[in-house]
């Protein structure tokens, strides 16, 4: 009689830990209710996010300057600006926004307000003719009936006409021309003949005293990379838009072989990468953007937090005539954007 009953005892347990043992699996391997509402938003919200146009649209920054943005909205990252002029490549559209690439910092990725680019009407306005650049931190277009805009350092725009005075240009997408003071300007094929030398990099001091902006790139504000690209293309120098992705660029520099016009680049203790650029100034001093100076400053290599967080340097500038002469760069595409910058 006993050993019956220890036998139905047995039985009972190992079928109560078959149930429990299967009940915990399909808890385990399921996802909840939830989980899977939260999923199929996120799809749902990344799909509408991502409307693929037929094909890749031309467009151009009409405005003196733009945010550009991580997500299509305000509230998301700014990861860079566009200057009025910039070619903008939309590949998808989300209502108000454009998602694309920008050529000019080597098809560095963003959304953009709609209302703050335009395809042109006739291509042939920007093609084909020499380019003025802006160089001084900012100057003005003046339109034909006395109205202006201001427009920022590194701003391009197609030459038609000029005079010992002014140049005049394709001011915006729909053809509207403009006038620039010719000492404010200067045209890229005349400037490019010219041997591009660190004293020219290190005209950069006209953004002394800019504050800091994340993102930013003209004197109203810009962060430590979008310094040294602004730095660089005042000069025809197209480097890539992060940190991370110029210390890409150029020839490794032993510490004592600095010279100036070389970037130097520094690593955050928690980061632990490079998350911090500038360009080399001479005597131990270097010029960048950065929070902690609150803007564009000069700083020593030798100061805290620089002299432990100094992590190597590179030569972008060689001599024209020297066989590195346009030294090609294969402008792959980032496959990532880390904005996590000093």
């Amino acid at each position: 009689m006993i050993g019956k009953i220890a036998g139905k005892t047995t039985l009972i347990v190992l079928c109560l830990g078959v149930f429990l043992f299967c009940s915990s699996s399909a808890y385990a391997g399921a996802p909840s209710r939830t989980a899977k509402q939260a999923k199929k938003k996120v799809e749902k919200s990344v799909s509408s996010s991502k409307t693929v146009i037929d094909r890749e649209r031309l467009a151009i920054v009409n405005v003196p300057s733009s945010e550009v943005f991580s997500t299509n909205s305000q509230e998301s990252e700014r990861v860079t600006e566009v200057l009025l002029g910039d070619e903008f490549k939309v590949i998808r559209e989300d209502k108000d926004w454009a998602y694309g690439y920008i050529p000019s910092q080597k098809d560095y990725r963003g959304w953009i307000r709609k209302a703050n680019i335009s395809s042109p009407p006739d291509t042939s306005l920007f093609k084909g003719k020499s380019i003025v650049q802006v160089r001084n931190a900012m100057t003005r277009i003046t339109f034909r009936d006395g109205s202006y805009i201001n427009v920022y350092a590194g701003t391009r725009l197609p030459l038609l006409t000029r005079d010992n005075r002014r140049y005049e240009v394709v001011a915006l997408p729909d053809g509207t021309t403009g006038y620039l003071p010719i000492e404010a300007a200067w045209v890229e094929s005349e400037g490019l003949a010219k041997e591009v030398t660190a004293k020219d990099i290190l005209q950069a001091s006209k953004f002394y005293g800019s504050g800091y902006k994340w993102g930013g790139i003209t004197k109203g504000g810009m962060d430590c990379s979008g310094f040294v690209y602004t730095a660089f293309r005042l000069n025809g120098i197209y480097l890539k838009r992060d940190s991370y992705l110029q210390a890409e660029e150029g020839l490794d520099v032993l510490p004592e072989e600095l010279q100036a016009g070389d970037l130097v680049f520094f690593k955050s203790g928690k980061a632990n990468r490079i998350d911090h650029v500038g360009i080399y100034a001479g005597d131990g001093n270097f010029i960048h953007s950065s929070r902690g100076k609150k803007g564009v400053a000069v700083s020593s290599l030798s100061d805290e937090p620089f002299r432990n967080n100094f992590v190597g340097a590179k030569r972008v500038l060689t001599p024209r005539n020297d066989a590195g002469q346009a030294r090609e760069d294969k402008e792959q595409t980032p496959k990532r954007q880390n904005k996590n910058e000093t």
